[in-house]
C-alpha cells in the first residue's frame, strides 16, 4: 500500500527531513520506526521513520534531495510505502574482499541495514587508495569490537 501527502521539507542546518503525520502511519498500519520506501519527484530511496522532537520524520539526505531536485524548504508531494523486502546494500569491492578475507562477512550482514549502508557509503565515497584502505580497516575494527 502506498500513501501520498504533501509536506514542507524541514531543514536543520545542512540536514533535512520530512514530517510523517500520524494519520499517514495509521494508513500504512505501522509505527514510528518503520522501514520505508520514500518517493519525491519520481525519485525513490529507502529509509527508516524515526521520532524527532515529538514528531515522526524520515531523513532526506543531500544525495536524495539532489536526485529529487529539491534544494530548499518547499512543499512537496511525498509517497510512502512500507519496505518489507530484504534491504540490500551495495558493498564496494575493497570492503567485500576484506570482509571475506577476515571472515567477517556474516557479522557485517547481521548488522542493521542503516549500519551496513553507512559503512559501505564511507568506503565507496573514498577516492584515494590510502583513504579506502583506512576506511576498510575502520569497518573491520568495528566489527571485531
Amino acid at each position: 500500500m502506498k500513501v501520498s501527502y504533501r509536506s514542507t521539507v524541514i531543514f536543520t542546518g545542512k540536514h533535512a527531513s520530512l514530517h510523517i503525520p500520524d494519520e499517514v502511519l495509521h494508513q500504512l498500519g505501522t509505527n514510528r520506526r518503520a522501514p520505508l520506501k520514500v518517493t519525491v519527484n519520481n525519485h525513490t530511496y529507502q529509509s527508516t521513520a524515526t521520532a524527532v522532537a515529538g514528531q515522526c520524520r524520515v531523513v532526506f539526505p543531500e544525495r536524495e534531495r539532489l536526485a529529487a531536485g529539491v534544494d530548499s524548504p518547499i512543499e512537496i508531494e511525498i509517497t510512502l510505502e512500507l519496505d518489507s523486502g530484504v534491504r540490500e546494500v551495495d558493498v564496494p569491492k575493497a570492503l567485500a574482499d576484506a570482509l571475506a578475507q577476515a571472515g567477517l562477512r556474516d557479522t557485517f550482514d547481521a548488522q542493521t541495514y542503516s549500519k551496513r549502508r553507512e559503512q559501505a557509503r564511507q568506503v565507496a565515497e573514498a577516492k584515494a587508495e590510502e583513504t579506502i584502505a583506512k576506511r576498510v580497516l575502520k569497518v573491520l575494527e568495528a566489527l571485531r569490537g
